[in-house]
């Protein structure tokens, strides 16, 4: 956030108010002339002559039978002025301040609470939220007299500090104001319970303090149970209640002045349940026993003695069909701070009280909590990923891999080239049982030899699973090799490799298929499947990773055998393909039909190119049409020397195309495309970033039901060190899987519900082109191929929960629940159930 604004203002603000200082030393009449700070309406920085403009007056009450009391301070403002808060946080206007002359009478034992909530004003000159209290207000504390002092003829001296202002912005400083605090009697102590139930709500609570004898500098952990009655429930815990259907167990717990309280934690996680209503599409809750708990830290100077822990607590039962009203109680419980940790507990007592009041305070808390929390930083030596799957023995690992590689044959990224095989299952029918395995073996070395290629690609620079596609080179040499094989599938060449394709005419679409044409199937087949990242992959390629190169080379030679395994067993058994058709006429129609699936493949392919170089990649696919129509001209059987000068100038031609095309054309789309973004949005910082999408291919153009943001490891640190919850999805346009998860699981309506309820910040790192950045993260998360997806928890960012591969929109869900919700209100929801779980 940019602040300089505020600064410049608040510098401006102090040099008027030492202007302002100097005033008293002219004369009385002109000082409504010089102070020009009053003119201003800055709280907290005015000065105004005398008078009384806040009175104050004291007196404490005793329970009966105890040494326990209140003590209240009231305070009285004129028209238009008003004070501040005790709960005033630093960087704005000056805290009130009270507290006791001396402790030989008594000690305050909690800390003052007003009758009635501040007023919530913004100011720009301050960072905070500014806390105005007008009219008269009573602040009341608990409050332990000393042995042997009798409360009757006891005067208490507390003192004041703060200041009272004019809401046009003049302020008079009160310094060490003495008020003496009469004995006003005693009263009755209120029934207080240590199992506490109400005829409002279908459960029992309890809590208890432990140790109870602490020593300053340790903690005491505070434990409220909730036992819902069979068949009900009580709501999850939230910062606060977010005005919704459902009302949130709300806890504000009230510690001494100078104690620490952390988080609090749910012992369980809540049940996620759909409403399928669109003001809360889910709720959450338990039904079994739960207890929240928070550690509360006794600072090391903390005065020996007993102290007073007290708090509130709102919360509502309810069935699946009925509901209780949002009730509340308020709890008490006392410590002793001695020299030396005593082990033991001490039971909470409580009251009844009110939803609504819990409610105000969990309010006034939240505003106060991230100023008060310290958020555990993101760090990325620190990161530690629970991944069951690199536990897994090789046995294992061995049968996944073969079944992943088996579903490959199902992908989308396969189905274009699958018409090679049916013709080669087509001939194949009528063959010898010997020949029609021994292609099908030559067409599964064709797979295993780029898998062991990919295997070496890992083992050795530690390349991802389709990471390949990253290379601009590489997508457009293979878009090129598609486009000829297309060509030839429509009739305008021949591959020259025997039985790769076949010629144009029907009655040669049953030549015998050789052994280079099997091996170079084999080849593109698997070429062309690996951006497809399919079920169990994930798996498979995550435990390679740090594994020894054997290992790795073993888990890719199951992958290979795995995708070969049906065309091995077709082979061993021909019969298996009876029921195809016998060669025929039909052939002929069914490879130009496929001759346009592999063109319509050849676009996809181009997808993954930058803009600039979608036109010259379309002029050389023109050259290599070009050189093949030129190279198809030339019969097979014609003469070497006439097969090679129609090689030569074809190649030639396509090379000078080629030459054409990228050391040229690109360099002139490149400038185009950047003085249009120019002329569109100016020249800004957008516009160069938007320049720089567009050269690398990662500009987003989709759009997205999540707001998704450009992941940047800068950013995860930022919304993890403010204590939100991150979700990383990993995706490159390259990836079908990647797509296929973003349109039916991520962008949808249930998981948009569940990131917003629980606000959650999603950011998009896209991997289509090369990225330091992501692929240190996709490391470090233990994975070299996509899709992957992260999410990062706001109290835990060092250990994420990561999804690699497939998963489905009930799983992410889960997971989204599993690491929980952002711990600050974020934009419009102003409140989000805490699913924090307790660890033992």
């Amino acid at each position: 956030m940019n602040r300089q604004p505020q600064s410049v203002s608040k510098l401006f603000a102090l040099l008027l108010l030492f202007t302002g200082t100097v005033a008293p030393a002219q004369d009385a009449s002109e000082l409504p002339k010089l102070n020009i700070i009053d003119q201003l309406g800055i709280p907290g920085l005015g000065g105004a002559a005398g008078g009384e403009k806040a009175t104050f007056s004291a007196e404490y009450r005793i329970a009966e039978g105890s040494r326990a009391g209140a003590l209240s301070v009231t305070a009285t403002m004129e028209p238009k002025w008003h004070l501040y808060s005790v709960t005033q946080l630093p960087g704005g206007p000056q805290t009130s301040v009270i507290k006791l002359a001396s402790s030989e009478q008594a000690v305050i034992t909690g800390k003052f609470v007003p009758d009635i909530p501040p007023h919530i004003k913004q100011y720009e000159f301050f960072d905070v939220p500014v806390e105005e209290h007008d009219g008269v207000v009573v602040w009341t504390a608990p409050i332990q007299l000393a042995e042997g002092v009798d409360p009757t003829t006891t005067k208490l001296q507390v003192r004041f500090d703060g200041q009272v202002c004019q809401d046009e912005g003049a302020c008079i400083p009160i310094a060490n104001k003495a008020i003496v605090a009469e004995f006003a009697g005693y009263y009755q102590a209120i029934p207080e319970a240590t199992e506490f139930r109400t005829n409002a709500a279908h459960l029992t609570l309890t809590g208890t303090i432990e140790p109870a004898t602490v020593r300053p500098g340790d903690t005491v952990k505070l434990t409220l149970t909730a036992v819902p009655e069979a068949d009900w429930h009580v709501y999850a815990y939230a910062l606060k209640d977010p005005l919704l259907i459902s009302k949130p167990t709300l806890i504000v717990i009230d510690e001494p002045s100078g104690w620490e309280t952390s988080d609090v934690t749910a012992s369980v996680k809540p049940i996620a349940h759909e409403m399928g209503l669109e003001e809360e599409p889910i709720v959450y809750f338990h039904e079994e026993p739960v207890s929240w708990s928070a550690e509360i830290t006794i600072p090391t100077d903390a005065a020996l003695g007993p102290q007073e822990i007290t708090g509130l607590i709102g919360y509502q039962t309810c069935t699946l069909i009925q509901c209780d009203l949002p009730t509340g109680a308020a709890f008490r419980g006392t410590i002793e701070v001695a020299t030396a940790t005593v082990p033991g507990e001490s039971p909470l007592r409580f009251t009844d009280g009110k939803y609504k009041d819990a409610a105000a305070s969990a309010d006034q808390s939240a505003a106060v909590a991230p100023e008060k929390v310290t958020a555990i930083r993101f760090d990325k030596s620190q990161l530690t990923v629970e991944d069951d799957v690199k536990e897994k023995p090789l046995v294992v690992m061995v049968g996944i891999a073969f079944v992943a590689g088996f579903i490959l044959n199902f992908m989308p990224c396969v189905l274009p080239v699958i018409g090679l095989k049916i013709m080669s299952f087509v001939q194949q029918a009528g063959e010898s049982r010997s020949r029609a395995f021994a292609l099908n073996l030559w067409y599964s070395l064709g797979l295993l030899s780029v898998f062991m290629v990919l295997a070496t690609l890992a083992a050795v620079w530690s390349l991802g699973w389709g990471q390949q596609n990253q290379s601009s080179v590489f997508n457009v040499t293979m878009a090129s090799v598609v486009f000829a094989m297309g060509l030839s599938f429509l009739g305008v060449w021949e591959i020259p490799i025997p039985g790769f394709v076949g010629s144009g005419k029907a009655n040669n679409l049953a030549a015998k298929e050789g052994v280079s044409g099997a091996f170079a199937k084999g080849v593109v087949t698997t070429i062309l499947a690996v951006p497809c990242s399919g079920p169990m992959i994930g798996s498979a390629l995550t435990w390679c990773a740090g594994k020894p190169p054997v290992l790795i080379y073993i888990i890719f030679a199951c992958l290979g055998l795995g995708m070969a395994a049906p065309y091995l067993l077709i082979g061993a058994y021909p019969a298996l393909m009876r029921f195809m058709p016998k060669p025929g006429a039909w052939m002929d129609t069914f490879k130009q039909a496929m001759g346009f699936v592999l063109l319509g493949t050849v676009i996809w392919i181009m997808n993954y190119l930058p803009w600039p170089m979608l036109l010259p990649t379309t002029t050389f696919l023109f050259g290599l049409w070009a050189a093949c129509w030129w190279i198809g001209r030339t019969s097979l059987t014609a003469d070497l020397l006439d097969k090679v000068r129609s090689w030569a100038g074809a190649s030639a031609f396509a090379a000078m195309i080629g030459l054409f095309a990228f050391m040229w054309l690109e360099d002139v789309m490149s400038q185009r495309y950047r003085e249009a973004i120019n002329v569109a949005a100016g020249e800004s910082e957008r516009s160069v970033t938007a320049s720089t999408a567009v050269e690398s291919g990662n500009a987003e153009s989709v759009d997205h039901h999540l707001p998704w943001q450009p992941f940047t490891v800068g950013k995860l640190e930022e919304y993890t060190s403010e204590r939100r919850t991150v979700m990383v999805d990993f995706t490159a346009d390259w990836c079908p899987t990647c797509k296929v998860l973003e349109v039916k699981t991520l962008n949808t309506d249930r998981v948009r519900s569940v990131v917003e309820q629980n606000g959650v910040i999603p950011l998009l790192a896209d991997w289509t082109k090369a990225n330091a950045e992501i692929s240190e993260m996709l490391e470090l998360l233990g994975s070299k191929q996509i899709p992957v997806l992260a999410i990062f928890p706001a109290d835990r960012p060092n250990e994420p929960i990561v999804l690699r591969g497939w998963y489905s929109t009930d799983t992410l869900i889960e997971k989204l629940n599993q690491a929980g919700p952002s711990k600050i209100a974020i934009q419009a929801p102003v409140a989000v159930p805490n699913y924090s779980v307790a660890k033992d």
